[in-house]
């Protein structure tokens, strides 16, 4: 069986090394980023840029960015020369109603989906930093035909521990994107009741125990605000759709989450922002709204210094960035009392300046 990924960002790349465990050998991996290919192949992987290679391949998995309206998705479908009798799997996270855009171009180009050609969508779920691969937890499938739906249970029922199967694809669509902006929501909520125990002198950490102690309720934590690739897009995907006062409250109370830690701290200060990647434990600068934190205290002219134990002071200095010495560090750690003008911010106790 010959396996493509498309797409080897963060996912595609979990995805490929997965299968490629599972099917040593007949999986190869295609993204349209040459330094990223070309990487890769330093590494020692089967990856290319080059579409007109992959030929013969019976199993898609489509897993690039999505892109705003789908445009990466498309662009993919585009290059692949699908053969008669394969599968595409979407794994990517779409705006509502791109299935049925995508069931439109493939038949425009003459295939007729659960005879000659099987379109599914299950859409990837992985929590990086918690699950090893995007197949270690429940996935859900959806498809237009019940040829289409059997020919994605053939496949995937031996990779995850659960397929939930839904009759309507629609509803996959939604569904992956309604998790990510039901965790939005829930962060945006954790950030409101953060300011406020702050400002009127209570441990968050204290409430978060109490209400933690029902078994049905969770009080999330909070960060530097909600980053990340996903979430802010899949907010977008669902408020282009589902206009709701409660969405767009979410998002501004991100925002202003995010402005009062920078009005906080005011200007003129030696600012030492501890912990930079986007989220606890995963190393990874791209969408960290830690990034936009010191650029915006820089901006109100401030000299920011930074720390974060998953990067070495020559990886934060390479990626621009002034590193605090681990000495420092150290000497700071011992003090009780900090100098007047320097602030030390802790990604999560964000509005408790020191």
């Amino acid at each position: 069986m010959k396996i493509c990924v498309v797409g080897l960002g963060n996912i595609g790349f979990n995805l490929f090394t997965y299968l490629d465990r599972k099917f040593s050998g007949e999986v190869i991996g295609v993204d349209v980023n040459e330094s990223r290919v070309n990487e890769l192949r330093r590494k020692g992987h089967r990856v290319t840029t080059d579409y007109r290679a992959l030929t013969g391949i019976e199993v898609w998995l489509m897993a690039p960015s999505t892109g705003n309206q789908g445009q990466n998705l498309f662009s993919a479908l585009e290059h692949m020369i699908i053969c008669p009798g394969s599968l595409i799997s979407i794994e990517s996270t779409l705006p509502p109603g791109t299935m049925m855009r995508i069931r439109e171009f493939l038949e425009k180009r003459g295939f007729k989906l659960g005879t000659d050609l099987f379109l599914i969508h299950v859409p990837h779920r992985v929590m990086f930093g918690v699950d090893k691969t995007v197949c270690d937890t429940p996935r859900v499938m959806g498809a237009f035909t019940r040829a289409c739906l059997e020919k994605g249970r053939e496949f995937y029922n031996p990779l995850v521990p659960l397929l939930v199967e839904v009759s309507d694809v629609r509803v996959v669509e939604l569904s992956k994107v309604v998790e990510n902006v039901k965790r939005y929501v829930d962060v945006a909520f954790a950030q409101e009741i953060y300011g406020y125990c702050v400002s009127n002198g209570m441990s968050f950490d204290d409430l978060r125990m109490a209400v933690n102690s029902k078994n049905n309720v969770e009080l999330l934590t909070t960060d530097w605000g909600i980053g990340g690739e996903c979430l802010p897009k899949d907010m977008s995907f669902l408020r282009t759709v589902c206009p709701s006062a409660l969405l767009e409250g979410a998002e501004q109370a991100d925002q202003d989450y995010r402005e009062r830690i920078i009005k906080q701290v005011g200007t003129g200060k030696e600012v030492w922002v501890r912990g930079l990647s986007y989220k606890t434990g995963v190393k990874d600068l791209a969408h960290s709204r830690a990034v936009d934190l010191v650029r915006a205290l820089e901006a109100s002219g401030n000299t920011v210094r930074v720390e974060d134990p998953l990067f070495s002071s020559d990886e934060l200095s390479a990626a621009g960035f002034n590193p605090i010495d681990e000495l420092e560090v150290n000497y700071e750690n011992k003090k009780e009392n900090h100098l007047a003008a320097r602030v030390i911010l802790d990604r999560q106790k964000a509005l408790e300046i020191k």
